[in-house]
């Protein structure tokens, strides 16, 4: 069974360019665009969440701390242009291991970065 992510980006463009990146690698991918729309996705399942940042009415810690609610250890990578100022958000909101990749990127470091959270196996 391919390992599922869940994708949080409201970006119309790189939502859909990171899905296809990740699915030519072998995964399967949920997307979403904002926190409300996770709310309404089983949230069971998922072998790690990639959130941006910067999302309509909340944040990517807040889409890591809601999935790890239902999922507690669910590996994460937080997506943003703010720096590490972005990942220290999570840090300070007591989230421990929230990967961070930096905006922009390259679809080899994105996928160096999910590899690391995701074991191979299953994949492809």
């Amino acid at each position: 069974m391919k390992p599922r992510i869940l994708l949080v980006e409201d970006d119309e463009f790189i939502g859909p360019l990171v899905r296809t990146v990740l699915s030519n690698a072998g995964y399967e991918v949920a997307i979403a665009a904002r926190l409300d729309d996770v709310k309404t996705l089983d949230p069971f399942g998922f072998s790690a969440v990639i959130s941006d940042f910067q999302l309509p009415g909340s944040n990517g810690c807040d889409v890591i701390d809601y999935m790890r609610e239902k999922t507690p250890g669910l590996p994460a990578l937080l997506i943003s242009g703010y720096g590490g100022w972005a990942a220290e958000n999570c840090t300070n909101r007591g989230m421990e291991n929230v990967h961070h990749l930096e905006k922009p990127f390259r679809a080899d470091q994105l996928l160096h970065e999910v590899e690391a959270l995701v074991p191979e196996t299953g994949r492809g």
